[in-house]
């Protein structure tokens, strides 16, 4: 079985107004429903959750309720204080309402990465059965520093080596939850991903299919391009 988290659990503070930006509109359609759109219609889940804020629970569901394509097809719980936390539990609710096998497959998303197609999902899912986990992601096409104090250059890494992590990750679902509820509160701390909690822990992460137009939408300025990608997906 393959299960997908869709993290949807922050509040969205950089794009400002009253509502988090998964609950946005992009060519007069939310965010949130455009990316459980992807998921669904990618034809390999077999079950999805959307990890959103408790307060806003009630909501999504009215959201996703107002779209036949998405109404009940979706199971919406509380996300965490953190990744981590939603990951955790996401992690729980599927291994309580579905069980866990031995060669399930857990995706993790982020909610407002709306752009995600099936050939990324399934290029996941395929490096994850591979080598355990797996990440999508692009060459970097920038110059990238290092500078600790943010003042000078103190060097420069390899260009032709640096890539550009996106989500869908995803990882073989027994291994990752195993790991995730092995890590400290302070390791838990230091995750910014999902990939770094197999990482943590010496585990290979491959890197899987991303693109350029899979794009995170996290700024004012990120909606006028979202507009303009949702232009050649519709």
């Amino acid at each position: 079985m393959i299960y997908a988290a869709i993290l949807a659990g922050g509040k969205g503070t950089r794009m400002g107004g009253d509502l988090p930006k998964q609950f946005l509109e992009v060519s007069g359609v939310p965010i949130v429903v455009r990316t459980v759109r992807a998921f669904l219609g990618c034809g390999i889940v077999d079950g999805t959750v959307l990890c959103v804020p408790r307060e806003y629970i009630d909501y999504t569901l009215e959201v996703l309720d107002g779209y036949p394509d998405t109404q009940g097809k979706v199971s919406v719980i509380e996300g965490g204080a953190d990744r981590t936390g939603s990951l955790e539990n996401a992690c729980r609710f599927f291994e309580e309402s579905r069980g866990v096998q031995r060669d399930d497959v857990l995706i993790t998303h982020d909610c407002v990465r709306p752009f995600v197609t099936a050939e990324m999902i399934l290029s996941s899912v395929k490096a994850a059965r591979e080598y355990g986990g797996a990440t999508a992601a692009i060459p970097s096409v920038d110059t990238i520093c290092v500078s600790s104090g943010g003042r000078v250059i103190e060097s420069v890494p390899d260009r032709s080596k640096l890539y550009s992590v996106q989500t869908p990750q995803t990882f073989m679902f027994g291994d990752f939850c195993r790991i995730l509820y092995s890590l400290s509160h302070e390791e838990k701390s230091r995750v910014t991903d999902a990939s770094a909690v197999f990482r943590m822990r010496g585990r290979t992460v491959a890197l899987s299919q991303g693109s350029p137009s899979n794009i995170k939408i996290t700024h004012p300025s990120d909606i006028p391009l979202a507009e303009k990608l949702a232009e050649s997906f519709s």
